[in-house]
């Protein structure tokens, strides 16, 4: 039971009520649905691991990281969905408005599946990603290498062209291996620069590239499978809750302790606005109601007085 109950806590509704209602059936969907949960929680920690562990190449230093991203990204999960439950109160605000909150809070969910997704796809297509990622590190070493050649050549050269200037003209020996040592440094500067660049470029994670490699067709448009899948998965508890059967012992129980929370607050505001008014004026003043569905406040009352034109006015009355 006390699973069952973890797993209904993590499905973004009430546990009290799912244990009293006693139907098996509502009982294992909502626990289905906190299972769905769980698995989007491992998903999102194996996910943000895969991520900082290239971002901090340390996975001890990732995975603390990777927990407390998984942890806030699991908790924006629950409360959409918990939003996102069957409605059992009337609400004021419908059509435009109402479709266009549900949609956005739809749209966050599938931006979250496609956040968590496309890391999980990078480490399951490592091997293939691994070999396009070198060619893309060789083909930058390369270019890399050719601007660092052509920053040191016209310095190299000049350096070359005064020592021979020099070498011809008899000049003073200590000024030539001045040059000397100058060439010498300089050669060994673009070696030192070209030696940093391949270290550099060949330690780099690519992560940005992988997820551009991702997301450029190919063999890798298979990872859209994998992206759909993942967006299927974080919106199949969305799903499963808007099937439910409103005439389901659920949603009955749910619906008519919600009423009473809110009816019987409703109330007590009434009285508790009299009594200040009974207090500190000695005056019997009641809150005025503007809706015919208090506290929900759906539909205005409408006035019901017929009134007559000026003409109609002054025929009756002059």
């Amino acid at each position: 039971m006390s699973l069952q109950l973890t797993l209904w806590k993590a499905s973004g509704e009430d546990p009290w009520i799912l244990a009293e209602c006693g139907h098996p059936g509502i009982q294992n969907r909502f626990a289905l649905i906190g299972l769905i949960g769980r698995a989007v929680a491992a998903l999102s920690f194996i996910s943000c691991c895969y991520s900082f562990a290239m971002l901090f190449d340390n996975i001890w230093m990732a995975i603390p990281v990777s927990l407390i991203f998984a942890w806030m990204v699991n908790n924006i999960y629950e409360v959409l969905l918990g939003t996102l439950a069957k409605p059992v109160l009337k609400n004021k605000y419908e059509g435009v408005i109402k479709h266009l909150s549900i949609s956005l809070r739809i749209g966050f969910i599938v931006f979250f599946a496609v956040f968590i997704s496309k890391p999980l796809e990078a480490w399951l297509f490592e091997g293939t990603l691994s070999g396009r990622v070198e060619q893309l590190k060789a083909a930058e070493i390369r270019k890399a290498e050719k601007q660092i050649g052509l920053q040191f050549q016209r310095h190299v050269i000049q350096l070359e062209h005064d020592i021979s200037k020099k070498q011809r003209l008899s000049y003073d020996q200590q000024q030539i291996q001045l040059l000397q040592a100058q060439l010498t440094a300089a050669l060994h500067d673009r070696d030192e620069a070209l030696q940093r660049i391949g270290f550099v470029i060949g330690r780099a994670d690519y992560f940005i590239q992988r997820i551009q490699l991702l997301t450029s067709g190919g063999v890798f448009a298979l990872s859209w499978l994998v992206t759909t899948g993942m967006v299927v998965l974080f919106l199949s508890p969305v799903y499963l809750k808007w099937k439910i059967n409103t005439a389901n012992p659920y949603l009955i129980r749910k619906t008519a302790v919600y009423r009473d929370i809110v009816e019987s607050d409703y109330l007590e505001f009434k009285e508790t606005y009299r009594q200040i008014f009974l207090e500190k004026y000695q005056l019997d003043i009641r809150y005025h109601e503007r809706h015919t569905d208090p506290p929900y406040n759906t539909q205005l009352i409408t006035d019901a007085r017929v009134f007559g034109t000026q003409e109609q006015f002054f025929e009756r009355y002059l």
